[in-house]
């Protein structure tokens, strides 16, 4: 029963009532005694399906496996140490306060894992690129809120020029070689992890690398017969992984 009842809630609100008229549809096109109409009620259905697979959650929890890892144990064994954020996303303003603002999502996740790191290490913490056209100071106030809110009293280094994790990395690595690290712990999102440390290495090949991913995305939905039904949130999980998977290929390019 209460299979039932969440199979006919996906059917009758968005994103499953598309695919529960889409598809007959294209069955009742595939059936026309036309050829051409039979064979555009079998692309229409190819299609179709391709979207609902993209739609469920397990494909998102395949792809999104791919790319995410776990975390090591970090030691603090004295090694010359940088804990860098890489910044997902700028600002948003806050409703009803033009002069608050707050980090996007994933940069806020991003720096508040971060400082934990750079807090048990004893090291620098440095937060790279986001920037988004808005007012700086507002930017850099809300980085240095939520550090502090997370009891960061370290030092605190800021770089805000940078657009992409190639550029995010470049910077990074003038500051590394300024202060000679030997050590750099990134701290950014599961999914994007593989890019970062690929371009670290590319750009810091002398330097030791140390993955500190957070917000997974592959474990946060079971295998459960919802899995296999739609989702908008797996959907944008999707497009997210194939849009890291591209960006993985160019980086390998490019660097």
């Amino acid at each position: 029963m209460f299979f039932l009842y969440k199979l006919v809630g996906a059917l009758v609100t968005p994103p499953g009532c598309f695919f529960a008229i889409l598809i007959p549809l294209s069955l009742w096109g595939m059936r026309s005694g036309r050829r051409a109409s039979r064979r555009g009620g079998v692309i229409f259905l190819a299609v179709i399906v391709i979207m609902y697979v993209l739609f469920m959650p397990v494909t998102a929890k395949f792809l999104m496996a791919r790319l995410e890892t776990g975390r090591p144990t970090l030691t603090a064994d004295g090694t010359s140490t940088l804990v860098v954020v890489l910044a997902g996303g700028g600002t948003h303003p806050m409703p009803g306060g033009e002069a608050e603002v707050e980090l996007a999502e994933q940069s806020f996740q991003r720096l508040v894992e971060g400082t934990g790191a750079a807090r048990f290490l004893g090291c620098p913490l440095m937060y790279s690129g986001g920037y988004d056209e808005g007012n700086p100071v507002d930017y850099e106030n809300a980085i240095r809120k939520v550090a502090a809110g997370a009891n960061f009293e370290g030092e605190l280094l800021l770089e805000t020029r940078s657009r992409t994790s190639l550029e995010n990395m470049t910077e990074v690595s003038k500051l590394v070689k300024m202060r000679g690290f030997e050590r750099l712990v990134i701290s950014t999102t599961a999914y994007h992890m593989k890019r970062a440390m690929w371009t670290a290495a590319r750009i810091m090949p002398d330097v030791e690398l140390v993955a500190w991913p957070s917000g997974w995305r592959s474990t946060r939905d079971r295998l459960t017969p919802s899995a296999f039904g739609a989702s908008a949130r797996a959907f944008l999980d999707c497009c997210t992984a194939l849009r890291e998977f591209v960006g993985l290929l160019a980086y390998r390019l490019m660097t």
